[in-house]
């Protein structure tokens, strides 16, 4: 979807666009109360043990609180754009955008709700279908518009998709419900419910800040035009942890197992391949990006975005450390210490925004990606030392075995 919108945008107009949905990804994180995980985890919890009235009463306050807070906080950004943007381009596109605030955390805590429920593709599938109905709509406004289009007409046809699918949410999640449960009841557990709000709401909040924060400020402290072009030197750097991912997901299970069962040289022997496997994918894919990339931007992008080029080197370089580092936080995870990741990405998120606000100033896109990647390799140092610590397991790239 980035490269279509880019083509079509231009580097102002998709920078403004990336900036607002930026904006809006972060403002999301509160708004919905650490919902997420919370609901998956007690939805399950509550469908299992069949405390039906209790599990009526989770949704219906869930949906209250994160109303209450999705306005309250739209209604801030609204101060927060009118006061510094009153006399910039972005005003009316980033006023445009705050709907999404509601509507975005709707459907991810109706989507979280749906998983829980045990249906789990179903409930992903919101998030999937979102880019296509967005370029959908893009596409007919196109079209329709002698084929010119702005940032509006894009956010405009994010909102249309969004409602679109809430629609849809509140219809599934209707549907799966048990019929205990929407003809019972609701009982609350809110002081219990409260209690868990704040941790949530600081992981998946250190999370998206350390995907979107350079976004924000090269937005707030530059322009629009180097929001687009680092946008695009971003999502080109993502491509290189792709083998990372697929090999946490192939993994996970086999880590659980054998750190249960304490079997760490077989856990060892797995940790070795699977950074094999990954840098396999990432190598090949950074030497691609970093030599090919004076070609493959303009491509792509068109030759506006020539100039992501520098920042896509130094990004490429911090996701191929990333890579070469291997599944170290995955592995924390699955021994039971979550809390170790949580620190290590807070700490490693809070230096990246001192640099980001620090480089951002004197060195725009490249400081942001110089902070971005710094960032993302410390926060791997961190994961690795805690981890051998912990486990004695050193995540290098090494033959075995």
């Amino acid at each position: 979807m980035a490269v279509i919108l880019a083509r079509v945008l231009g580097v102002t107009g998709f920078g403004i666009y990336a900036f607002c949905l930026s904006i809006i990804q972060i403002l999301t994180v509160p708004a919905m109360l650490g919902g997420q995980s919370l609901l998956i985890r007690e939805v399950a919890t509550y469908r299992a043990r069949e405390e039906h009235h209790l599990l009526l009463g989770l949704l219906l306050r869930f949906t209250q609180l994160s109303l209450l807070s999705s306005f309250f906080l739209a209604l801030c950004a609204f101060w927060f754009g009118y006061y510094f943007y009153k006399e910039s381009k972005i005003l009316s596109a980033f006023l445009l955008a705050l709907p999404l605030i509601p509507l975005t955390t709707a459907i991810r805590l109706q989507a979280a709700s749906i998983r829980g429920l045990g249906h789990v593709l179903l409930g992903q599938l919101s998030m999937t279908i979102r880019p296509l109905l967005v370029l959908s709509i893009v596409g007919g406004m196109f079209y329709l518009t002698d084929w010119t289009i702005n940032p509006h007409y894009a956010i405009a046809s994010q909102i249309s998709s969004c409602s679109i699918i809430l629609v849809f949410t509140s219809i599934f999640l209707y549907k799966i419900l048990p019929k205990s449960v929407k003809q019972g009841r609701p009982q609350y557990e809110t002081s219990k419910w409260i209690k868990y709000i704040p941790p949530f709401v600081f992981a998946s909040g250190m999370q998206v800040l350390d995907k979107e924060i350079a976004t924000f400020l090269l937005g707030v402290l530059q322009g629009p035009d180097d929001v687009s072009l680092f946008r695009v030197a971003q999502r080109g750097a993502l491509l290189i942890p792709f083998g990372l991912q697929a090999v946490n997901m192939t993994i996970a299970p086999t880590v659980s197992t054998l750190a249960t069962a304490g079997k760490m040289q077989l856990l060892q022997r797995l940790v070795n391949k699977s950074i094999l496997g990954s840098l396999a994918f990432a190598l090949p894919m950074s030497l691609i990006l970093i030599f090919g990339g004076p070609w493959i931007i303009p491509l792509v992008f068109g030759a506006n975005f020539q100039d992501a080029y520098h920042p896509l080197v130094i990004l490429s370089l911090g996701q191929l450390f990333n890579a070469a580092t291997g599944s170290v936080g995955l592995i924390l995870n699955m021994v039971g210490q979550e809390s170790v990741t949580a620190k290590s990405v807070a700490v490693a998120t809070l230096i990246g925004l001192i640099l980001n606000l620090v480089l951002i100033p004197t060195f725009g896109m490249l400081g942001a990606a110089i902070a971005t990647s710094s960032s993302l390799i410390i926060m791997n140092i961190l994961l690795f030392i805690g981890l051998y610590k912990i486990t004695g397991i050193m995540s290098i790239p090494k033959n075995n075995l």
